[in-house]
């Protein structure tokens, strides 16, 4: 046998019509078989197991907006508190100077019994 023999074999057989050079087109031609179940499967799984992932994620940041909430509602109904506490005392105070700029007039204030509030040994004059 010859070489050019061997490539005309060669070329015989690399000529020869594979199924998939056929035109017509079927369910075991054109099927990915296992390798393509396994790599569907797999995507599947991944794409659960992400969507657990951001729901859990997602729930956990929610949770926290709310505990920040309400410890700001908390923290401004605490500064509002203080604010009305502070003004209430301003105003009491206010009152108290007021009272007594208009009340009677400044000295030895008497007890029921008639005695002066001056301590003892004090003569007024």
């Amino acid at each position: 046998m010859s070489a050019a023999d061997l490539f005309l074999g060669a070329g015989v057989l690399l000529a020869a019509p594979n199924p998939s050079d056929g035109g017509e087109l079927n369910s075991v031609t054109v099927s990915p078989g296992l390798p393509g179940f396994f790599a569907a499967f797999v995507l599947a799984v991944l794409v659960v197991l992400l969507g657990v992932s951001m729901t859990r994620h997602t729930r956990r940041i929610q949770a926290q907006a709310r505990v920040k909430e309400r410890m700001e509602a908390e923290e401004r109904a605490e500064a509002e508190a203080a604010a009305e506490q502070s003004t209430a005392d301003d105003a009491a105070d206010a009152a108290e100077s007021a009272d007594g700029a208009d009340g009677p007039a400044a000295g030895p204030i008497e007890s029921a019994d008639g005695e002066d509030g001056a301590p003892e040994g004090d003569e007024r004059r």
